[in-house]
């Protein structure tokens, strides 16, 4: 059973796409002709969600204006604000403060990714864990050579930049219980409230093990273009 919420933070710049976000906020930045944001919402409505709330800041009437009320795009859209110089845990606890959610679980996320993990399978880790999160993770990330060593330190292996397998990394996709709200207070979510989580084994995990992008800058989006045009689309990857 896939839930039937998720909230999506969309209030960042995008700083890193320089004169690209001079006139247009992050989220609608398109991919292959194609806002982000709207592949995103789009995903979601064909794997049964039926409500989306965005997390606006920078531009955010431009967002409003360009979703509505989401009827257009096979869901229901409601709004929230936040300061954009603010970290991720602001963003959250104005949005949950803000949307006054009656769901006992929902999916939360950024506006940024692309992944073709099931919503089902994350639902059910998320209820089976009995957590207050769950993070899915995926494969550790390295823009570096990876070095493997003996006891002796003597290089036995070495890779090029890609995925470390023993490692785990947070994507930035989460399911919350409605409890979550008793654990914000500002900063970044990843410093404060997971770590009050994680005393209380209240911070579960579920891996993903299959297509996980992000989209923050141009060399980021040019990827994820090539990735699109090659598959047709969010629920065709594999």
């Amino acid at each position: 059973m896939v839930l039937k919420t998720a909230v999506i933070i969309a209030g960042g710049r995008g700083k890193r796409f320089e004169e690209r976000t001079e006139d247009l906020p992050k989220p609608l930045i398109p991919v292959n002709e194609k806002p982000i944001l709207e592949r995103i919402i789009e995903w979601l409505a064909k794997n049964g969600v039926e409500n989306v709330v965005i997390g606006t800041a920078y531009k955010k009437e431009m967002i409003k204006n360009y979703f509505g009320d989401g009827s257009d795009f096979g869901v229901n859209i409601r709004y929230t604000e936040h300061d954009e110089n603010g970290g991720t845990e602001d963003a959250f606890k104005a949005l949950l403060e803000q949307a006054n959610l009656s769901d006992e679980n929902f999916y939360a996320m950024n506006g940024d990714q692309i992944t073709n993990i099931s919503l089902d399978d994350f639902e059910r880790a998320h209820i089976e864990g009995n957590a207050i999160v769950t993070i899915a993770t995926v494969n550790l990330r390295t823009n570096f050579g990876i070095i493997h060593t003996n006891d002796s330190g003597k290089i036995v292996e070495f890779k090029e930049k890609g995925e470390v397998h023993d490692k785990k990394m947070n994507s930035g996709f989460y399911v919350f219980n409605k409890k979550i709200k008793d654990f914000l207070v500002s900063g970044n979510i990843e410093e404060n409230a997971f770590k009050k989580l994680i005393q209380g084994d209240m911070l579960h995990s579920f891996h993903h093990n299959g297509v996980w992008l992000t989209i923050n800058d141009k060399k980021e989006l040019a990827y994820a273009e090539d990735i699109l045009k090659r598959t047709g689309g969010f629920n065709n990857i594999a």
